[in-house]
């Protein structure tokens, strides 16, 4: 039967194809947390950095704003040179994604560097 015969058919019941659905099935697995999280952080400064390193050793990802320190070039070039001994020990990960943020990932997760574009 065609889409216009559907709607033309006055005996067909469109609640016939209507399913009521019991969210309470799904709910133990929405309610299940997440075993890697992506993390924001802003960094001013050196003391932002424990809290980035714990995150990381935790597992969790983090995209780093670093905006604020980019006029403070020996700031910005140590935080950055800490952050990237830390992912080479851990087998992590760094990149920057612009001029103003720098992703971290941690063990076993790497970045891929290549842009995903359309097909050519």
């Amino acid at each position: 039967m065609g889409i216009l015969e559907r709607f033309k058919s006055k005996e067909r019941d469109i609640m016939e194809d209507y399913e009521e659905l019991d969210l309470g099935q799904y709910e133990a697995e929405i309610s299940e947390k997440a075993s890697v999280l992506i993390k924001v952080a802003e960094i001013t400064g050196l003391n932002e950095i424990p809290r980035i390193k714990k995150e990381i050793y935790d597992g969790n990802i983090i995209v780093a704003d670093v905006a604020f320190i980019k006029h403070d070039k020996l700031t910005l070039d140590r935080i950055l040179k800490d952050l990237k001994q830390l992912t080479e020990e851990i087998n992590g990960d760094i990149v920057g994604l612009g001029e103003e943020y720098v992703i971290i990932t941690p063990t076993g997760i790497k970045v891929d560097r290549e842009k995903i574009r359309g097909s050519k």
